[in-house]
């Protein structure tokens, strides 16, 4: 898999801050700092067959669960409060996604990968970018701290589960993050004690760095997450950033979004951050309102399980119980309209987003499942935003959703 280096791209014309024409303009140009981003690791589908691998799913629903209440548990520490999203999950369902031991390296699959670098002179990481998580963790080696000048050993020391008791433990240091001509100093960055991401197997990837709010950090509130460094380092032109996720190149944008990307102007929908999440509301055609926390860390749409048996009986699918986890289950010639709405913009979910695959009838298998994570939310990953531009607005605290420009949702 290629990947490439990150780009500094001057974007001619305002970075859109507003829903409406009157109060979107700047009276400069800003200078947007493109990173190019691919998917690594392997899909959810088995190799050469195009069916659904189930094991494959089980292990990625399995991460995500341990990552939200990872979440859960940083939010307390930090706030001294419970979420408010939080409940419980019956004990018999805690561990139903594994048996015996999995390497982190089978779950922490189908991420977004770009480059990072740290340190003086700079040392050049390859990352998972993630907005369902707040900290950045690399692997043992990745970063050298004594190549640094400017690096500086924290008393922090971090450890963080997951899947089925896999953990990344070790050291949190500052240190000049550089991403283009934009340096922001005194970056948190912990260093694993040892490798628990394989870059042989993922594509060079490895870390994660998270790009949600501070109050879901494993760090605490005195090492916030890289793009909040940024912002207070004063290198962004906006406290905003944009991804755009498509099978012909994908990109994530810090400080605004690229207009030629996008047609029209975006809906842009209000973030509860009271959480620590990317919550913003939506509707379901033919199910309701739910709460969405717009996640780039999982491939898939992943609601309750209760939520998911309504949602799939109000479209017509087959109900299918694997692991613990139910599927929807269609006629792969007449799929059917999965349609989501946020704010006033509609998104329908294509045909390289609506299925994970068939199972062994030759069934599809629906991107929507039901897991229950602790959470009384929807996580919407990729197969929501491969169907849209989605920009994320730390200053006014709102997500922007924007029609792909070239005919794309």
């Amino acid at each position: 898999m290629k990947f490439f280096t990150v780009a500094t791209a001057l974007v001619a014309g305002a970075i859109l801050s507003s829903a409406t024409p009157s109060t979107a303009s700047s009276p400069k140009e800003p200078t947007l700092i493109h990173i190019p981003i691919e998917k690594r690791g392997s899909s959810l589908t088995r190799a050469n067959s195009g069916k659904a691998d189930f094991g494959k799913i089980a292990s990625h629903l399995g991460h995500l669960r341990t990552k939200y209440q990872k979440n859960l548990v940083n939010f307390q520490i930090n706030t001294g409060k419970e979420h408010p999203l939080r409940i419980a999950i019956p004990n018999w369902k805690r561990g139903v996604n594994g048996t015996g031991s999995v390497e982190l390296e089978d779950v922490q699959e189908n991420l977004w990968v770009g480059t990072l670098a740290y340190g003086t002179p700079p040392q050049s990481i390859k990352v998972d970018f993630d907005t369902g998580s707040a900290d950045t963790l690399v692997n043992s080696g990745a970063y050298h701290p004594r190549a640094s000048s400017t690096s500086v050993r924290t008393k922090k020391t971090f450890q963080t589960a997951y899947g089925d008791g896999t953990a990344a433990e070790g050291t949190v240091y500052t240190d000049v993050l550089t991403i283009g001509d934009l340096k922001a100093p005194k970056t948190a960055i912990g260093l694993s004690s040892s490798r628990f991401i394989n870059p042989n197997k993922e594509g060079g990837n490895q870390g994660i760095s998270g790009m949600s709010f501070p109050s879901l950090a494993t760090f605490g509130h005195s090492h916030p997450p890289f793009f909040d460094s940024l912002h207070n380092a004063g290198a962004l032109s906006a406290f905003q950033f944009a991804f755009k996720i498509d099978s012909s190149g994908s990109h994530l944008y810090l400080g605004g979004h690229n207009p030629s990307d996008i047609t029209g102007w975006p809906s842009w929908v209000s973030v509860d951050s009271n959480g620590g999440f990317w919550q913003v509301p939506a509707t379901a055609d033919g199910y309701g309102s739910f709460e969405s926390i717009v996640d780039t860390g999982t491939t898939l749409i992943v609601a309750p399980v209760d939520a998911a048996r309504g949602y799939f009986h109000s479209i017509g699918v087959e109900t299918r119980d694997y692991n613990g986890s139910l599927f929807g289950a269609y006629n792969c010639k007449k799929p059917p309209t999965v349609s989501f709405t946020y704010g006033a913009k509609k998104i329908t979910l294509g045909a390289e987003a609506i299925s994970v695959g068939t199972d062994d009838d030759g069934s599809c298998i629906l991107s929507v499942v039901g897991q229950d994570t602790g959470i009384d939310a929807w996580i919407t990953g990729d197969a929501l935003l491969r169907n849209t531009v989605a920009i994320f607005d730390r200053t006014n605290r709102r997500v922007g959703f924007a029609t792909r420009s070239g005919g794309s949702k």
